[in-house]
């Protein structure tokens, strides 16, 4: 007896009478279940299993929606009929869309029952499929761990591709099936497996170009997707070979490109029938396991081939190369062993790979003692920050050699925390020696260079001093006869000039008691009296001579000047009043300060503190401010040319400050010598105080003056000399000179 149909009936009240009427007429016996609401629905769906459910369209507590959600919540798929007074055509194409297997109208309920077998028999068809495909599943499943175990156990490629061929003949029961392999220049197939084909067959299709447009795949090739030639006798390529069909007996044939997931093509599966064909569905499920199996097949047998290439090779290269190549592993308990050594670890060492394996202490134990602790130091560091481990050091060898040995590796950390380190060791032996010997071949060089240098060093030294003191001691003789030879003259003058003041006071008092007395001259006197222009004689007379006493006083004081100037020579110390010294160079260098032309003058602004005096040479005082002063005015000059030539619209106003000053603990005196030029490049600041360097043109300077002037204030005064530069931020030299604590305390002028 057939088993009762179950059907969940949710129904109104007003259909329910006609459904439940027209249910008894079904042929066979039935189990009707009534649910009046949504929840009472999903406790029947859950508890039972149904084969049809039959709902009320117009019920609003019961949409047809809700069910469908309900049944999907469960993931059932029940049909699901609905009983309609009536319904608009929209409404019913968008019911049947959302899931509904069919709507009969209330008028026409004697179709209900029809509804219900349709609905039964395609349930029971696709029960049927589902089971034929979960059969076909189990075999195809059974078939792909057959050709698993073949690829696991190393079965040469040909056996496997012939066994997947056989399971997908024997699961199809109608395919014939053959693997074409691509050729290591990727540009023709070649047969490999085709059992149950002829040989008219292999023929026809070995040698195949994949480039050729007659290839009878190349669509398959271009497409990567399955191709099938469902009539032989009609297809382009098939139909030139003469018969093929009748010595044969194929009909059809399917072409599906065997590819890496990378979609590079490895080969091609034939699948071909007696018959005219086209693929099913079942059928292309089947071919698509069978290439992926395939492709694995094939994949592997590259890798174990290329994998059995690198290791010839790497055995080759660690024959061969300069050094032995090694494993080392470290484990978390702090156990340690060599994973590999290449066998040129016994020309370095003297132990096996054999021995080194089974007991890695053996090489550490060769390391020498003071080398120990460095190499697990640095092993250490290398593991804790997985960074590049390098490491030179010496053993002992078991024939009693001391060898250098150098060795680099790379840690990696495994997935349970053990590290790993692949690296070189080589014998440095002979090149530690020849390092040695270089060494001390170069530390011979060095110490000659030293020798070379210090004794360049005093040549330069004395030939700096005697080029300075020459020309200093020449420069000082010069002004010394300079000042000696115009000394006489002036003297002259000074000492006649208050002669001839007295002298034309006399004259000029007599000439106005003449004018007084004698008012009416003689024609001849008057027309002389102002030919002479008499009166303005009188009042301009006496101006002239008080210029002229001006000028012998300025010529005094500039002799005086050369006089200190030209004491170069002078090698005992005196205590000088500084200002003096300075003023000296300034009265001698009043000519460059001066406006000339274009030149608008130098601006020298002088703030002068009380200062005691220092017992100093001011001879070698008055070279190191005439160089320090000189340097600023030339520096001044160069940036007005420059400032004329790049913004002749802005004035450019040149100016030289002086400062002196004592520091906090009266120990020193500080003279600052500062203008506002362009300054000192940085890359040449470090060397201003470097015997012959300069910065000036070729022929305006010698490169000394700073050397000499370091030299005079450094080691004969016991001073600073610094140099603050900035470009663009003028120049100011620093000098500090040590205060002799017996000395006067003077007041210093300050302007």
């Amino acid at each position: 007896m057939d088993q009762a149909l179950r059907i969940l009936l949710l129904q109104s009240e007003e259909n329910a009478a006609k459904v439940l009427e027209q249910l008894k007429k079904f042929g066979r016996c039935i189990f009707v279940k009534q649910a009046a609401s949504l929840v009472a629905l999903e406790t029947f769906i859950s508890q039972s299993c149904w084969d049809v459910i039959i709902a009320d369209y117009n019920n609003t507590q019961l949409c047809y929606l809700a069910i469908l959600q309900a049944l999907r919540k469960v993931k059932l798929e029940i049909p699901l009929i609905l009983i309609a007074n009536q319904i608009a055509g929209k409404e019913a194409v968008r019911a049947l869309k959302a899931g509904v297997s069919d709507i009969v109208f209330i008028s026409d309920i004697a179709q209900l029952n029809e509804s219900i077998n349709f609905e039964l028999e395609a349930a029971a068809k696709q029960q049927q499929q589902e089971i034929l495909e979960r059969h076909t599943a189990d075999a195809v499943l059974v078939g792909q761990n057959q050709v698993l175990e073949l690829i696991v156990q190393g079965t040469p490629l040909n056996e496997v591709l012939n066994n997947l061929a056989s399971v997908i003949e024997r699961l199809s029961g109608k395919m014939k099936c053959s693997f074409l392999l691509l050729d290591q220049k990727e540009t023709e197939l070649y047969h490999d497996v085709a059992d149950d084909l002829y040989d008219i067959f292999n023929q026809a299709v070995e040698g195949i170009s994949i480039k050729t447009k007659v290839c009878f795949d190349v669509g398959a090739i271009k497409t990567r997707e399955l191709v099938a030639v469902e009539d032989m006798t009609s297809d382009s390529f098939w139909s030139e070979k003469c018969d093929f069909d009748l010595q044969c007996g194929l009909n059809s044939c399917w072409c599906l490109p065997i590819s890496t997931k990378s979609g590079e093509l490895l080969g091609m599966l034939i699948v071909d029938y007696n018959h005219p064909s086209r693929p099913r569905d079942v059928d292309k499920k089947l071919i698509t396991k069978a290439v992926h199996l395939a492709a694995v097949a094939i994949e592997l047998t590259r890798t174990k081939s290329t994998l059995e290439q690198t290791q010839a090779q790497f055995q080759h290269l660690a024959a061969n190369i300069p050094g032995a190549i090694y494993q080392f592993l470290r484990k978390q308990d702090g156990s340690h062993s060599f994973m590999f050594a290449s066998p040129s670890c016994y020309e370095i060492c003297e132990l096996t790979p054999f021995e080194i394996q089974q007991e890695p202490n053996k090489l550490l134990d060769i390391v020498m003692r003071q080398d120990y602790s460095r190499l697990l130091t640095s092993i250490q560091r290398s593991a804790d920050r997985l960074e590049p481990w390098e490491w030179e050091g010496r053993i002992i060898t078991a024939s009693g050699k001391e060898k250098w040995i150098k060795s680099a590796a790379r840690p990696v950390r495994q997935r349970n925390g053990d590290i790993l380190w692949d690296g070189l060791v080589m014998d440095i032996t002979e090149s530690k020696c020849t390092q040695a010997a270089l060494q001390h071949f170069k530390t011979q060089l060095r110490y000659k260079a030293a020798e070379l240098e210090q004794t360049l060093h005093k040549l330069q030294y004395t030939q700096m001093q005697l080029i300075q003191t020459e020309k200093m001691s020449s420069l000082g003789q010069l002004v010394a006869g300079i000042a000696h030879e115009i000394n006489n003259p002036i003297n002259f003058i000074c000492n006649n000039i208050n002669f001839a003041n007295e002298y034309a006071h006399n004259l000029l008092g007599l000439l106005d008691l003449y004018q007084k007395y004698y008012p009416n001259p003689e024609l001849a006197i008057q027309k002389e009296a102002e030919a002479i222009e008499l009166d303005f004689l009188k009042e301009d007379f006496p101006k002239i001579l008080s210029s002229m006493q001006t000028g012998t006083d300025r010529i005094y004081e500039i002799i005086n000047g050369l006089r200190n100037f030209s004491r170069i020579e002078d090698t005992n110390a005196q205590n000088i009043n500084i200002h003096d010294v300075i003023d000296s160079v300034l009265l001698i260098l009043h000519h460059r300060l001066k406006a000339n032309g274009q030149n608008p003058g130098i601006n020298i602004i002088k703030e002068y503190n009380i200062l005691p005096l220092i017992k100093c040479y001011p001879g070698q005082l008055n070279q190191v401010f005439m160089n320090l002063i000189a340097n600023a005015i030339d520096a001044l000059e160069e940036s007005f040319s420059t400032s004329i030539q790049e913004s002749p619209q802005q004035e450019f106003k040149p100016i030289i400050c002086i400062r002196t000053s004592i520091s906090d603990d009266k120990s020193h005196v500080i003279i600052k010598i500062s203008d506002n030029g362009s300054g000192i490049p940085v890359d040449q600041k470090d060397q201003i105080f470097d015997a012959f360097f300069t910065t000036k043109p070729v022929g305006k300077g010698t490169g000394l003056g700073l050397s000499i002037s370091q030299q005079i204030i450094v080691e004969k005064h016991g001073g600073k000399l610094q140099c603050i530069s900035e470009p663009g931020d003028g120049t100011e030299f620093i000098v500090e000179l040590p205060v002799n604590s017996e000395t006067e305390i003077i007041i210093g002028d300050s302007f």
